[in-house]
């Protein structure tokens, strides 16, 4: 009696989480600012109807991380009927050429979340290397270029036009408003470097500026162009 009394409960409860009331009813997505819940509910590909124990949790994370511009999915039942999906979304902090006309976007780690046009592109700074990936996959050569945006004082961003990086030796360079240049060298102590390209171009006369070497941060040098014949080199602020 004991032992039926035990199968019809287990059978009772195996019935009941396949009825209706403990089935995929609802979803609920968390953690979105940039995209729809429609997206995230599209690619878990759970059906309404679905009884919410047969639901395999960790293939619908995997599914939902596929996304290029997710950075992590972690999904969870809610009794009787919610399946709720946490996203953290990947934050775009650069651009790459990708094409006339068109930028890739790519995120804190190098991973390519998305495509956009120039027009639609946000102000990002733009890291000027081969465009060489897929979406979701990162892109290796703008690691370097990175670096730099990482380090980046806000005050400095109106001066950059692009982020330069040397593909043969991962050395980093500025674009400056203006047709200026600036070297950093390699990627180590590079706030300190930029540091100095602040002090110049804040202090020294900017007439005429070709190069700005911050590749010593305690020395930054600036080159003129050769129409500025006379001007001497400078140091420091000039």
């Amino acid at each position: 009696m004991i032992v039926l009394g035990l199968g019809l409960a287990l059978g009772a409860a195996w019935l009941a989480s396949r009825s209706a009331l403990l089935d995929v009813d609802n979803f609920e997505v968390n953690g979105l600012s940039t995209h729809s819940d429609a997206d995230i509910i599209s690619e878990a590909a759970i059906k309404y109807g679905t009884p919410l124990l047969d639901v395999d949790l960790g293939a619908v994370d995997t599914r939902v991380e596929a996304l290029p511009w997710v950075k992590d999915a972690r999904s969870a039942r809610q009794w009787p009927g919610t399946l709720r999906i946490d996203v953290v979304e990947r934050v775009p902090k650069a651009l790459i050429p990708s094409g006339e006309g068109v930028y890739a976007l790519i995120d804190e780690s190098g991973v390519v979340t998305a495509k956009t046009t120039v027009e639609s592109a946000p102000d990002l700074p733009v890291i000027d290397v081969a465009f060489d990936t897929e979406l979701g996959r990162v892109e290796k050569a703008a690691l370097p270029g990175l670096a730099v945006v990482a380090a980046m004082p806000s005050d400095l961003r109106p001066w950059i036009q692009r982020v330069l990086v040397d593909p043969d030796t991962g050395k980093v360079g500025l674009d400056l408003v203006g047709s200026a240049r600036v070297d950093l060298g390699g990627v180590s102590l590079l706030g300190d470097k930029l540091d100095a390209v602040r002090s110049v171009l804040a202090g020294a006369d900017l007439t005429c500026l070709a190069v700005i070497d911050a590749t010593v941060a305690d020395l930054p040098t600036i080159t003129r162009n050769a129409e500025c014949n006379g001007s001497p080199d400078a140091t420091g602020n000039g």
